[in-house]
This record gives C-alpha cells, sequence and structure tokens, in this order.
C-alpha cells in the first residue's frame, strides 16, 4: 500500500470518527431518557449489566441538562422528557435548577414542580398539582411512569383507586421497569387487602414475565413473609391457589420462595401451611444441601406440633445444623427445647406477668429480629406451661 493510500484511509476514519462523535453529541435530552428507558427495561428483563451502568447513565442525563441551552425548553417533547428523568431516578436538583432558571415554558412548571413533590416526598403538594391529570393523555414516554406515581400518592387514602392506577401504569408500560414496579407494588397492596385469587394471579403473571428481573430475588422472600403474615396463604386451599405462580418460577426461585413461606409461616404460627411449603421445596432439593436442611427444620417444627410429633421430632434432630445460618440455628435450638418440653412430665408453673415478658424481650438483641422472636415463643411457651400439664406427653 502507498504512502498516500494510507494517508487517505487515516484521513477518512479521522473524518468518521468525527461524525460519529458529532452525531453521539448531537443527541437529545429525550433521546437520552428514551435510552434510559431502555437500559431500566433491561433490568426488569434481568441484565445485571444495565443494573451496574444505570447511576452513570443517569448522571449523564442529569448533566445533559444542566448543559443544554435555553431554547431546547421550548419543545414539549423535552420538557416531558426532563420529568421522565426525575421519575427514573434523576436528581430532583437537576430539575429544580432548570424550574429556577426560567427558561421552562410557565405552562410546564406545576407538573415539574408537582413530580419534585412527589419524589421529594411533600405527598399534599403532589396530590394537589398531580392527581387531576389523565395519564393517558400524556405522552407515551411519560404515561406509564405518571400513573404509577400518581397511584404512590393515592395509596394512603384510596387503595382501590391506587390499585387502578397500577393496572393502567401496567397497560401504558408493557415490558418496562415500570410494568415490572407496578405488578411488584399491586401484589403488596392486593395482599393487604386479603384479596387471594388476585394475589395469586397477579404472582403468576410478575413470575411468568419478570422472574429473571434483578429486582425479583429480594421481592419475592419480601412477598413470603407478607402471605405468611396477612394471612393471604392460612390453608391449604389458599396455598393451592398460588400453585400457577410456583409452576411459573425457576427451580432455584421457586425453592427459595417456598422456603422463605415455610419460615414466615413457622414464625406466624400458620403450622399447616408451612409444613406443606417446606414439603414442597424439599421436593428436588439435592441431599447434604442448605436448602434440604432448612427445608428439613420448618417442616420439623410444624410436625412436631401436631399428632406426627414422633415423625417430627426424628427429623428435628437430623437436622444438620452446620448448614443452617446463625439465624437459622437458634430457630432449631428453640425447636429443640420446645419439642423436648413436650416430652416433660408435667411441672404446675406460675404464669409469668407481663413484665416478664418485656425483660426476656429487653435480654434480646433490638436489632435481631429472630432472636426476639424466639424470646417471645419461650415466654409464650411458659405462660401455657399450666394448660399444657393437663395433656397427654408424647404423641398428641
Amino acid at each position: 500500500m502507498s504512502g498516500r493510500s494510507l494517508v487517505c484511509m487515516l484521513a477518512a476514519a479521522a473524518i468518521a470518527a468525527s461524525l460519529g462523535g458529532a452525531a453521539a453529541s448531537a443527541q437529545t435530552i429525550s433521546d437520552l431518557t428514551s435510552d434510559l428507558q431502555n437500559l431500566q427495561a433491561r433490568i426488569a428483563a434481568g441484565d445485571k449489566a444495565a443494573y451496574a451502568s444505570q447511576a452513570e447513565r443517569i448522571s449523564a442525563v442529569g448533566a445533559a441538562i444542566a448543559a443544554a441551552k435555553p431554547e431546547v425548553w421550548q419543545s414539549k417533547r423535552e420538557t416531558d422528557s426532563a420529568v421522565i428523568y426525575l421519575l427514573c431516578g434523576g436528581q430532583p436538583r437537576d430539575i429544580v435548577r432548570l424550574v429556577e432558571s426560567g427558561a421552562v415554558p410557565a405552562v410546564e412548571i406545576p407538573l415539574m414542580r408537582g413530580v419534585l413533590a412527589y419524589v421529594l416526598g411533600n405527598e399534599a403538594e403532589a396530590e394537589k398539582r398531580l392527581a387531576q391529570i389523565d395519564a393517558r393523555r400524556l405522552s407515551l414516554r411519560l404515561a406509564g411512569p405518571m400513573a404509577f406515581a400518581q397511584s404512590v400518592i393515592e395509596t394512603s387514602h384510596d387503595s382501590a383507586k391506587a390499585i387502578e392506577l397500577l393496572d393502567l401504569a401496567r397497560l401504558l408500560a408493557p415490558g418496562t421497569l415500570v410494568e415490572e414496579a407496578a405488578l411488584r407494588r399491586e401484589i403488596m397492596l392486593e395482599a393487604d387487602q386479603h384479596e387471594v385469587d388476585h394475589v395469586a394471579r397477579l404472582a403468576r403473571q410478575y413470575a411468568s414475565r419478570f422472574r429473571a428481573s434483578v429486582y425479583a430475588e429480594a421481592f419475592l422472600q419480601t412477598l413470603a413473609g407478607a402471605l405468611a403474615q396477612s394471612g393471604a396463604i392460612d390453608s391449604p386451599d389458599n396455598f393451592s391457589k398460588f400453585r400457577g405462580f410456583f409452576v411459573a418460577l425457576a427451580p432455584e426461585g421457586r425453592r427459595g420462595f417456598l422456603l422463605g413461606l415455610a419460615r414466615a409461616a413457622i414464625l406466624n404460627g400458620r403450622f399447616e401451611v408451612a409444613s406443606m411449603a417446606a414439603a414442597a421445596a424439599l421436593d428436588g432439593a439435592s441431599p447434604d444441601t442448605v436448602d434440604e436442611a432448612r427445608g428439613k427444620l420448618y417442616e420439623a417444627m410444624a410436625r412436631i406440633l401436631t399428632l406426627d410429633y414422633d415423625a417430627g421430632l426424628a427429623e428435628l434432630q437430623s437436622v444438620a445444623s452446620a448448614r443452617l445460618d446463625r439465624h437459622d440455628q437458634e430457630l432449631l435450638a428453640a425447636a429443640r427445647g420446645v419439642a423436648a418440653f413436650l416430652h416433660e412430665p408435667p411441672v404446675a408453673l406460675a404464669a409469668p406477668s407481663p413484665a416478664a415478658d418485656a425483660t426476656a424481650m429487653a435480654s434480646a438483641n433490638p436489632n435481631d429480629g429472630i432472636a426476639q422472636t424466639i424470646v417471645l415463643a419461650e415466654a409464650a411457651l411458659s405462660r401455657t406451661a399450666p394448660l399444657a400439664a393437663a395433656a397427654p406427653k408424647g404423641n398428641l
């Protein structure tokens, strides 16, 4: 290749790079926020790399907003993009500066101030400015996030309206992080309302669409505890309503959810549900694993309080304590203590005063919820000792 040809090639490459850089720098605020929304959709689909780069992308949009010339904000698409940025996790200070700059048309200021109030937790101000907006009349990019924000605002005083708005947000923003977050929030709201059929349907939908989400694992553990505590799964019939949800989960996720449900059910005194969840989790669990040890612990704890006491006791003694974390080791020790108590000869005990419970609680680590639960369980057990003395021991 001649020197002249090489120079021409290098020049062409330089021009191409220059054009590419110009194109990149010419991205509008709306382009950048669309990219951010697409990135967040990938997070909902389980892209951990997208999650890792989210903060950097948000910062880039904020910098572009700060550097934008005043004439940019004469475009409705660009002012909407500033609002979208804020609803996608952007910094409120960027929008405060924009509002105070005087560059935004007066007609757009109420919307910006309303969303600012929402993200800053000023519910009264946010409701005053946003409640009357019909999200369906907004641009499609903004409609879903706005309906979600309106739902959060409505939650404290009209849960039915909040759920309607979450349905709307999911309809307006399918496949996005808005839909994923709306499903998570709606499931929890419906669980609080004891709408078991709705919870089961929405949970199945979440598992089918977003089981790989970056947020799924933490959400499913939270859901397990909420279902046990609220009583949404309080019987075999209600447990069976969630079978479609269980099937839609990946095997590892399903086992993790069932173990979380079994544990929460034990701590909330729902032993039949705990037994069913633990048995389902043990189905397919590999031998000598943490999951097997946890499943056997929760199943045994449920069984020692039934006519199946002897089998439960044998299973309890076979649990590999070394495979459990510290909290479950404490739970195992407490369970073995309860099992031993149920075999002891009757002893008349004076019922402790309520102050005894307070003393016991004070002795537990205030930051350790499980330890406190165990202390209260043991205190409750001691209060029932006089009643237990009249009952036959061994096989209940």
